[in-house]
């Protein structure tokens, strides 16, 4: 049994050491991706943009990913954790669709893109756990681990 958490932890450690890969957090991670710019202008003059704000949720791993659209003004700043500092505003689907009887917002919204490896990489905790328990059968199976050297 010690052998096989051993295992696992050695299985997470590996999952968690790649250099792009964001692991081994507690809590939500944001990314931003600009997807139109629009005509209008924020209240404070700012050029406004059309875009999606990606959320990773973490436990150790990350487990699920989230979103919504997002007004941004463009060209702002950034703080320590890569958020635009208050230049954006959530949207929700009441407000995009009285935006879009305006002429705000273009219909249809144009869809926000994620690679393969953000959806990996997302949902990581459950592929996972699948994953090590594999490697533990197989270690079982093989003998590998079980406590029955120099027994011949």
């Amino acid at each position: 049994m010690r052998r096989g958490l051993l295992v696992l932890l050695v299985f997470v450690g590996l999952a968690v050491s790649g250099q792009d890969v964001r692991a081994a957090e507690f809590g939500t991670r944001y990314s931003y991706q600009q997807l139109q710019d629009l005509t209008e202008k924020g209240p404070k003059g700012g050029a406004l943009a059309l875009g999606y704000v990606s959320l990773t949720h973490s436990f150790i791993l990350p487990y699920k990913m989230t979103g919504y659209y997002a007004l941004m003004v463009k060209g702002s700043g950034k703080d320590l954790n890569g958020r635009p500092l208050n230049v954006y505003h959530e949207l929700s689907p009441e407000k995009i669709e009285q935006m879009q009887r305006a002429g705000t917002l273009p219909n249809p919204l144009p869809p926000y893109r994620r690679t393969i490896f953000e959806y990996m990489f997302g949902y990581v905790l459950w592929w996972c756990i699948p994953a090590a328990l594999l490697i533990i059968g197989m270690f079982s199976m093989l003998g590998i681990g079980s406590g029955k050297r120099g027994q011949a």
